[in-house]
């Protein structure tokens, strides 16, 4: 039984592996033939691009990872088909659940691998990837991102908390230094929004460090002129989808306790948990295209109507998330219900194969 895992799950892992390069490298060249314009600005060069192309790939990876896993299963296992190897496998007397049990070891490889890219190697080059465009688009401004922004315009220092989705900053913190690098002054406000060619600082409060001691002022709005644009902040800006989980847990807790909204980011960390489920649904749904009752004409065509299905999952998937957030539904069930759903549907097709 051990030789007969291992061949299932050499076809398996095989077929997934082609799969992600190719879409991988289809997911990369439409990446960078939409960030073609920005070549030529300032110092972001067509090595800058392909830098960030590369860079971005293992999040695009994890992103495609349930989709790459049901069409390669459907590869690899339809190929075994094909020639006929499933039917000797059959009428040696090995039954459908020894093959869904080999099958789902080599599933459990995938959800180790998938972990390990989304969890430890994409979130650090997303970001660094990010760090590095942020410093090709601008030459005057050095910017490094983790909870929120930090960035330097001269010898002003600044801390964004949160960028909103509408664009508006909110924890603001600016640390003036002078040439000798003696602190002059701190000034922290609510939120900004930016109009015309300035941001416009609300619920201000600056302290001021003079020779005679600290001096505090508040205000209701200020004015402040800065390097700092919003295309500028959309480049640096962390996406929940680009924390691993327990950053994403870390950065929860911290919008909770200041009363702030956390729901797109609890959304990103039940997504994230949900992965291992959910790569076992799409290994487990490949099985019908191979065997059963949704097994129709040859590879080509059932790897074509796997991806349909993968496709509309993740489609489904993402809207169901978005549509959970704006109607303040739970996020585990927002993240969970189009994946048990598949789990379900998977479930019903291999229990009708014979």
């Amino acid at each position: 039984m051990e030789i007969l895992d291992k061949y299932l799950a050499r076809a398996m892992l095989g077929g997934v592996l082609s799969v992600l390069a190719v879409l991988g490298t289809l997911y990369s060249i439409i990446s960078f033939a939409g960030d073609a314009d920005k070549i030529g600005v300032a110092n972001y060069t067509l090595w800058s691009a392909i830098e960030f192309t590369l860079l971005s790939m293992p999040r695009q990876l994890y992103e495609l990872f349930p989709i790459a896993v049901l069409l390669g299963t459907v590869l690899g296992l339809g190929g075994l088909a094909s020639t006929g190897e499933l039917v000797v496998i059959r009428a040696a007397g090995i039954s459908l659940l020894r093959i869904i049990y080999s099958v789902m070891k080599a599933g459990f490889v995938l959800i180790v691998l998938a972990m390990v890219i989304g969890e430890a190697i994409a979130p650090p080059m997303t970001q660094y990837a990010q760090l590095q465009k942020a410093h090709s688009l601008s030459q005057k401004i050095s910017l490094n991102t983790d909870y929120g922004l930090w960035a330097r315009d001269g010898q002003l220092f600044i801390h964004v908390r949160r960028v909103e989705s509408d664009g508006r900053l909110t924890g603001i913190q600016l640390y003036n230094f002078d040439d000798k690098q003696q602190l002059q002054s701190i000034l922290t406000a609510a939120s900004a929004y930016h109009r015309g060619e300035d941001w416009q600082l609300q619920k201000v409060v600056r302290t001021d460090f003079l020779p005679g001691g600290a001096q505090k002022k508040t205000f209701n709005h200020l004015t402040w002129k800065s390097l700092l644009k919003p295309e500028l902040v959309d480049v640096v800006s962390i996406q929940p989808e680009f924390l691993s989980i327990w950053k994403l847990k870390d950065y929860i807790d911290y919008l909770q306790e200041n009363n702030l909204d956390s729901s797109l980011y609890e959304l990103s960390f039940w997504n994230k948990l949900i992965m291992p489920l959910t790569i076992t649904a799409m290994v487990l749904l490949a099985v019908p295209f191979v065997f059963g009752s949704l097994r129709q004409g040859g590879v080509g065509q059932r790897i074509f109507v796997g991806f349909l299905v993968g496709l509309g999952f993740y489609i489904a998937a993402q809207l169901f998330g978005q549509v959970s957030v704006v109607y303040a539904l739970p996020p585990w069930l927002g993240a969970s219900l189009p994946t048990m759903l598949i789990l379900v549907f998977s479930i019903y097709h291999v229990r009708r194969i014979r």
